[in-house]
């Protein structure tokens, strides 16, 4: 019954069709009063929260009702929470806070499944009702099993081939280098062997000679023979890697 007007006020019932005929159970009835502005209300008649978690649920009333006993109730077992607060399990408790003005504070910690149901904010002798509905919580073994397929199948492949890419970078690095190194030599052979005083100049710088010397015989005259006694020093070539270094 949405909209309800001041005319709706009354008394209602139940009425079953059996076989065509409407039959009426007087006993079961319902006293509906409209009022202009409610004495007992509730923010939100339906609340979620998942296993595990809490949920709050906040109940109006009037002035008038200010004195009056405040309870959170169950409609399934009538079982009523007052002021305070009450373990209701090892894991889930009902705390009732109330500001003494115009309303009170419900919060439920510790949520179970089995904590789905109907309850009502109770002021007195009036209700406010509430439906509260608790799903499964996400439980940290799927996400466990989602992060550890994310680090193998994602992770480790991205840094083996970050890796790959590294050292084939370094390798290719060294190769280019070294061929850059031989063409340099190749040019400067080429470039001396073309001109031949330069050549003869670095090649005299990197050669060492000795005199030689002609001992005659006792006639100073006498023209020097193949007899005559001719001693030689030795001849020094630099090695060649002094040749290259100076280049």
């Amino acid at each position: 019954m949405r909209n309800l007007q001041y005319e709706d006020t009354g008394t209602y019932w139940c009425v079953v069709e059996i076989g065509g005929i409407f039959q009426l159970d007087e006993n079961e009835q319902l006293h509906l009063t409209v009022q202009s502005a409610p004495d007992v209300s509730v923010v939100s008649s339906s609340v979620s929260g998942h296993e595990g978690g809490d949920i709050s649920v906040q109940c109006f009333y009037s002035s008038g009702y200010k004195d009056k006993l405040k309870q959170w109730c169950r409609y399934e077992d009538q079982s009523c929470y007052t002021v305070g607060r009450t373990n209701t399990s090892q894991n889930s408790s009902v705390q009732i806070s109330d500001d003494g003005r115009r309303s009170f504070t419900v919060l439920m910690t510790g949520l179970r499944l089995t904590d789905s149901g109907w309850y009502f904010c109770s002021v007195g002798d009036l209700q406010a009702p509430a439906q509260l509905n608790v799903s499964e919580a996400v439980t940290t073994e799927g996400f466990a099993r989602n992060r550890h397929f994310l680090y193998l199948e994602v992770w480790i492949p991205a840094f083996v081939l970050l890796m790959v890419i590294i050292v084939s970078a370094v390798i290719l690095r060294k190769k280019h280098n070294g061929n850059e190194h031989v063409t340099k030599v190749n040019r400067v052979g080429a470039s001396d062997t073309g001109n031949g005083a330069s050549t003869s100049s670095v090649l005299a710088e990197n050669v060492t000679y000795t005199s030689v010397i002609v001992q005659p015989k006792t006639k100073a005259s006498s023209p020097v023979s193949v007899e005559d006694e001719v001693t030689y020093s030795s001849v020094h070539k630099v090695k060649t890697t002094k040749y290259l270094s100076k280049i």
